[in-house]
């Protein structure tokens, strides 16, 4: 810790230094306490699963930094507000510690699902609506996934698996199109059976086994269990040997998608196999007719995989028996649950099962579980995808109406435990909405819309915490229209997102992204008291992320006053396996720019990884925010540039997380 104290005048807090919340916070343990809560979120703060969202944090950074700016501001109720709110983790944990929180975001699907996380009704309400509409599906379920187990015994289908079929341009010939020759173990990897499903090189699926060559049972084809068929999206016909893109066979507009295997589960047991002939015309039949229009899939970074691969709407993501379920569902749960709040998480759980899109969502072939069709913050593609049972089966499926209702009790359950009354939810408003003072009795005010207008009085927020946007890392308005159209939610572009775009910079040489922050930043700055503090936690591998963040940071009239460097990811998550992704955040404390004698709170522990190296160079140049030189860009850049964490020649695996598989 250093002293930046001088003789200066300052206008706001006295004569004393003005000192960073972070002297209150304990960063080495926060760091031990975030790594166990980052391997499964939703057991340490449930009630996030009630809708889903990309790039969380934890709760034990930010419950922590609540805690610090009780401390440190000693008032004991804060008003916190979050102009980013997204995944809802700040202003969760704002209420818990029982301060009043105002969030607001960009996305209507957030908001949305703020006030349904925030306003979650009672355990025994979710459970009494969730016995009405059982009651009611009862006979929709059955007819759409009721079936035996091989053994006779009642069971029912919880996955239908699919395989892309398409003609070979050159000479017409139409074969599946199987991403691996090994399509699924028939038990997960750690029980070490080695009988599986194989396809051989000509499409012909058959039972084998992964540890050995075998002869295709259809065309005595030998199969090499470790062969890949559409590495790259590039296929080569098995007829005349022709090779072409995935993207060029669907162009032909004769892609198809045959059923060949479902995963059966009755109350002991679960099998994968052929589908008998009642399961083929079961997921195909007449019957199964939608009448929800989703809209066009527009053009954008992360939907023209989805393009290129012959979906033009949101509904050719899913089987028309995923669509007709989900319809009557929704159409179900307005018509016999009567109580407004448990109706309303009720839709949530089942617009929910709506990332499971039946043409998207990837089977994991070793554990035997299937990953959402936004999966590590990318739209999947791939040739072989899985069609849950929408309604859910016990034991069995991710995502399903089931499993997101037994999450949301729990999460009530839970949050009943944490809190001692029910809160007070406002919201929620739009983003234009008058200046307001946030009443004592109201717990979160809810707002949709553009945060360069905050629903607040100036000068009455005590802190303002939050995570922006990373950059161009994520880009949330095109995962969540998929969402937003089953919602009947606005799938307008939506404008002025805090997300970096490939556009030129302008004529000031500082990028859109950077001149929307520091909108934003500088509207944040109207709404915080003369001794709040905007504490922001923050990572990304690019130095021009940052070099817009402190920019921004800078132009709209803040000064740094500390910073902590903590572990806020898990490594092992399937996004970040084999790629340099960031497991560390920089926690960044600053105030009022007018306030000139600091005593600044640098981190503690010396680094020692190459990630916390990089990050300490950052917190260096993150420090002089408020009075950063002109030029400092091009020096900064470099010095990130040239780091052992940038520069490294590791032997990494590139993310191909929409790739075929």
């Amino acid at each position: 810790m250093t002293s930046l104290c001088n003789n200066r005048k300052q206008p706001f807090v006295g004569c004393s230094a003005t000192r960073s919340i972070l002297h209150h916070f304990d960063a080495e343990a926060v760091s031990v306490a975030a790594q166990r809560e980052t391997r499964n979120r939703e057991i340490h703060l449930p009630p996030i699963s009630v809708y889903r969202w990309w790039a969380r944090r934890t709760e034990s950074v930010f419950g922590s930094l609540v805690l610090a700016a009780g401390t440190h501001l000693d008032r004991e109720r804060l008003l916190i507000a979050d102009p980013f709110a997204g995944g809802g983790v700040i202003p969760l944990v704002a209420v818990l510690h029982g301060h009043r929180v105002y969030a607001q975001d960009l996305n209507p699907w957030a908001a949305l699902g703020l006030v349904a996380m925030l306003g979650l009704p009672e355990a025994d309400a979710i459970e009494a609506a969730v016995t009405e509409l059982a009651t009611h599906a009862r006979s929709l379920v059955n007819d759409a996934y009721a079936t035996v187990l091989l053994s006779g015994e009642p069971a029912s289908v919880a996955h239908t698996f699919r395989v892309a079929v398409a003609n070979c341009s050159a000479c017409g010939l139409r074969s599946r199109l199987f991403p691996h020759a090994v399509v699924t173990l028939l038990v997960r990897k750690e029980r070490k059976n080695p009988e599986a499903f194989l396809a051989c090189p000509r499409g012909h699926l058959f039972r084998g086994r992964i540890d050995r060559v075998s002869r295709c049972s259809s065309c005595k084809t030998l199969t090499n269990p470790e062969d890949k068929y559409t590495s790259g999206r590039i296929v080569d016909c098995w007829g005349c040997g022709h090779t072409e893109s995935l993207a060029n066979r669907a162009s032909s507009g004769a892609w198809d998608w045959d059923v060949v295997l479902v995963e059966r589960v009755g109350k002991k047991h679960r099998e994968i196999d052929i589908p008998f002939e009642k399961e083929l015309v079961q997921a195909e039949k007449p019957e199964w007719k939608a009448s929800v229009e989703l809209g066009d899939i527009p053009a954008g970074r992360e939907t023209r995989v989805l393009l290129r691969h012959g979906f033009k709407r949101w509904e050719d993501i899913y089987p028309r028996r995923q669509r007709a379920v989900t319809e009557k569902l929704l159409d179900f749960c307005e018509e016999v649950v009567t109580d407004p709040a448990a109706r309303g998480i009720l839709r949530m759980a089942i617009l929910g099962t709506t990332e499971m899109a039946g043409l998207l969502s990837r089977w994991d072939r070793w554990y035997l579980k299937s990953y959402e069709s936004m999966a590590g913050h990318r739209f999947n593609f791939t040739t072989i995808p899985v069609e849950p049972n929408v309604w859910g089966v016990a034991g069995s499926g991710r995502g399903t109406v089931l499993r997101r209702l037994r999450l949301f009790v729990k999460a009530a359950s839970w949050f009943e435990s944490k809190v001692v009354k029910k809160l007070v939810v406002e919201g929620p408003l739009m983003a234009d909405h008058p200046y307001k003072p946030l009443d004592e009795g109201i717990d979160a005010r809810v707002v949709e819309g553009n945060s360069e207008r905050m629903a607040l009085l100036t000068g009455s927020v005590d802190v303002v915490l939050t995570d922006p946007p990373y950059h161009d890392d994520v880009q949330y308005d095109e995962l969540s229209l998929p969402l937003r159209a089953w919602a009947r939610l606005s799938t307008e572009r939506l404008t002025n997102e805090a997300v970096a775009r490939s556009t030129p910079k302008r004529e000031s040489g500082k990028s859109d992204n950077c001149s929307l922050l520091s909108s934003i930043f500088r509207e944040a700055l109207r709404t915080l008291r003369s001794d709040g503090h905007l504490v922001l936690s923050y990572a990304n591998r690019e130095p021009e992320a940052w070099v817009d963040l402190f920019s921004a940071l800078q132009e709209a009239g803040f000064r740094a006053v500390g910073f902590e460097v903590v572990h806020s990811e898990n490594e092992t998550d399937h996004a970040k396996r084999g790629v340099r992704a960031c497991a560390l955040d920089l926690i960044m404390d600053l105030v009022h720019g007018e306030i000139e004698i600091l005593e600044q709170w640098k981190a503690k522990k010396a680094p020692v990884t190459r990630e916390e190296c990089f990050l300490s160079l950052v917190g260096e140049t993150f420090s002089q925010v408020g009075e950063l030189p002109s030029g400092w860009e091009e020096e900064f850049i470099a010095k990130l540039t040239q780091s052992e964490f940038l520069s490294s020649t590791l032997d990494v695996k590139q993310n191909v997380a929409d790739s075929p598989g």
